[in-house]
């Protein structure tokens, strides 16, 4: 494990600390829970944005048709 430094808010500090406090971790692990965490979102989020975008390349995607009937379904009008 490497070493790093991370500047931050005094209030977010304090906030993680509390953190820290209550579960009875170190702030360390606080904070590599949180960046993993964040980190899975992201590579998540950045993943289905590629994927959305291979299948409207691919033209599967819905027809304004098959938006409609499934907005009224729930007897949302979409037009």
């Amino acid at each position: 494990m490497k070493a790093t430094t991370v500047r931050m808010e005094d209030n977010l500090l304090q906030r993680v600390d509390g953190i820290a406090k209550s579960l009875n971790r170190p702030r360390s692990w606080i904070i590599n829970q949180a960046l993993e965490r964040f980190v899975n979102y992201e590579e998540w989020y950045v993943q289905e944005i590629k994927d959305g975008l291979a299948e409207v390349k691919n033209g599967d995607i819905a027809t304004a048709g098959e938006v409609a009937d499934s907005f009224n379904k729930w007897g949302v009008d979409a037009s």
